[in-house]
């Protein structure tokens, strides 16, 4: 009896944990947009400049200042160039949130190279249970998966102990 209710904690545990998946997704998905508009507004301007003054592109300009002599204006052309790529990361991850399934915004999320971020977004994170009907059936599933992994193990021991137990009593 013992173990039926500790399964059933393990398992109410589990989804309420698989809940919030979609709700910090919504979070990071505003924290994203966010950071997405301010990169976006420099990489403006850098496009302005780069007209203003006869380049073809931003990435004309900045292949033009990393070729120069003083390491101040390359190293800033270096910065202004990761900026761009790193507009491009982030309207990737923004897509990803807003049109992927429950376990790709999970896999998103959660990916080691985006703890720094998820850390953030954690930070103003309050729990709370999604409206989506998807979500709670995706959480649904995790929950069932997950509890059905932390208990095959104990199930499969106890199977084999039965078995035995059984042939023990037919050779006899």
């Amino acid at each position: 009896m013992l173990v039926n209710v500790f399964d059933k904690i393990i398992f109410a545990t589990i989804f309420i944990l698989a809940l919030q998946v979609p709700i910090l997704a919504d979070h990071y998905r505003q924290y994203l947009a966010g950071y997405h508009d301010a990169t976006a507004q420099s990489v403006a301007e850098y496009e302005q400049l780069a007209t203003r003054y006869g380049y073809a592109s931003a990435d004309a300009m900045i292949e033009d200042l990393q070729k120069n002599n003083e390491p101040v204006v390359r190293e800033d052309a270096t910065n202004k160039a990761q900026q761009i790529q790193q507009l491009a990361v982030i309207k990737q991850g923004i897509a990803t949130l807003d049109n992927g399934n429950y376990f790709s915004q999970a896999w998103y999320m959660f990916t080691p190279a985006r703890f720094t971020t998820l850390k953030r977004v954690a930070e103003n994170f309050s729990p709370s249970v999604p409206l989506s009907p998807t979500a709670v059936i995706f959480s649904l599933v995790v929950a069932i998966l997950a509890n059905l992994l932390i208990w095959t193990p104990a199930l499969c021991v106890k199977g084999v102990k039965r078995f035995r137990k059984k042939s023990i009593r037919f050779a006899q």
